[in-house]
Order: C-alpha cells, then structure tokens, then sequence
C-alpha cells in the first residue's frame, strides 16, 4: 500500500496500519523527515506496526559530499528514532532504527535500487579473507573511518585525504 503524506490520508492510513504486518516508512535523503511523516510513524506506532525506514533518492545526493550525505541520513534516522522513543509502548521499549539492525535501506526509486549495509559487507566479505561480514557491517555505519593509504581502520577522521568514513568510502561513492 502506498500512502501519500498529504494529511487528507491520515484517515485511511489508520485503517490500513490495522491490516497489515509492517510498514516501510520511506524519507527523502534531502528534505528529511517532513512532519507528516512523523505522524503517519505515530499512527503506525500506535497499531503496534514496526516500521523498516527507506531513505530514498540517493541518487539526488550524488552532487553532494558525502560526508554531508551521511549526516543527513544520521539525522533523518535520529528524528525517527525520537518519534519512536516519544512513544511510551513496551513494545518498543528497546526498538531502534539503525542501518546496522538491517531496518534501514537506502534506494533511488526511480532508478529502481535500494541496498542495505548488510549486501555490503557480504559483498566486501565476499573479496576479502581478512575480515569477516559481521565485523565490516559494523565499521559501514557511525564513527569508522578508514585510511585508504596507510590501509587501516579508526574511530575519528584523521584529516588525511586518503581518510574517509566507512559508510563513504565503501558504500557511496561506489554507488556515485
């Protein structure tokens, strides 16, 4: 089911969140979660729905740094997860949104794509027989920087060129 933001579609959301098993909740990687947005997630929450967040339109980023992309991203994921802890259910006492959980996916939807970090690190896992899938899915997404040159990973930006952020180096600009 497809679910315009518009408002005059609050009603009809309701009663379908009713029906169905689960809700992908999809964001514009540039403008954010708009407000509309926010209270379709409420509706979905208050019928005990958990949502898997889409971020689209990817591909509207790619004239962009991509460092700037992913703290657009970062916050479009926070502003979810804060509509989500505002709403007292124990049910999602310890639910989160976060690209590691693999309820986050990142798509062009008119390109036709989407990936998750997951494909990633087993793509990345696949090639290498240094480092397994579950230890690079965690460096593709937070704090993980790696140094291309000197060939190793850290927790902050070195300010060396050759230093990007995981989720950058190996996910984005790939893609780019």
């Amino acid at each position: 089911m497809d679910s315009p933001g518009h408002s005059e579609f609050s009603a009809e959301v309701s009663v379908a969140l009713r029906v169905t098993d689960g809700a992908l909740v999809v964001v514009d990687c540039i403008e954010g979660v708009c407000i509309q947005t926010e209270n379709l997630l409420r509706q979905a929450l208050a019928e005990r729905v958990k949502p898997v967040l889409i971020v689209n339109k990817i591909d509207k980023c790619f004239k962009f740094d991509g460092e700037v992309v992913y703290n657009n991203i970062s916050k479009a994921i926070e502003r979810v997860n804060s509509v989500i802890v505002s709403y007292e259910d124990p049910v999602f006492s310890d639910f989160k949104i976060c690209p590691l959980k693999g309820n986050v996916a990142f798509s062009a939807g008119i390109q036709g794509w989407a990936f998750t970090l997951r494909q990633f690190a087993q793509f990345y896992a696949s090639r290498s027989s240094d480092v397994g899938e579950t230890e690079l899915l965690e460096k593709l997404w937070g704090d993980n920087f790696i140094d291309r040159k000197a060939s190793r990973w850290t927790k902050e930006q070195t300010g060396s060129p050759t230093c990007a952020r995981g989720f950058v180096h190996l996910c984005y600009e790939p893609i780019k």
